[in-house]
Parts: C-alpha cells; structure tokens; sequence
C-alpha cells in the first residue's frame, strides 16, 4: 500500500477519535456547537452548524497530512 493511503487510514481513524470524544456527553457537545453566520453560512440552509470537531479533525488531517508529506497540508481543504 502507498506512504500516502496508509496515512490517510490513520488520520481517519484519529478524526473519528476526535468525533467520538466530543460526541460522548451530549451536554458537552451541545457546548461545542456553533452557528455559522455571514460568509461562512451556507445559504442554502435556513441554519448552519459547525462543531469544535469538525475544525479539529480538519485541522488533524492537515498537519498530520503536511509533516508526512511536506506542502501538502497546504492542499487540504474543508468545509471548516
């Protein structure tokens, strides 16, 4: 397998880590929400949400992909 499919499975398995831990106490997750507002609205939605996980596994990705693979991270983008 590829250098860079083998990093991809594990920088998956460390996002749903991430999702997993801010799922666990409902009240907690609750906390971690935010509704997105302005440009980053998606106007399609009458609201949008996004969630301290969803920046952090984003953020994962990226460096984890850009200390692998130098320049990398920097082709990286989400919805984040």
């Amino acid at each position: 397998m590829s250098d860079i499919l083998l990093e991809l499975l594990c920088v998956s398995e460390k996002a749903a880590n991430i999702a997993r831990a801010c799922r666990q106490q409902e009240t907690l997750f609750q906390l971690l929400i935010e509704e997105k507002k302005g440009a980053e609205k998606n106007k399609k939605f009458a609201a949008d949400f996004k969630t301290l996980a969803d920046v952090l596994v984003q953020e994962v990705i990226k460096q984890n992909m850009e200390n692998k693979f130098p320049g990398l991270g920097k082709k990286v983008f989400g919805e984040e």
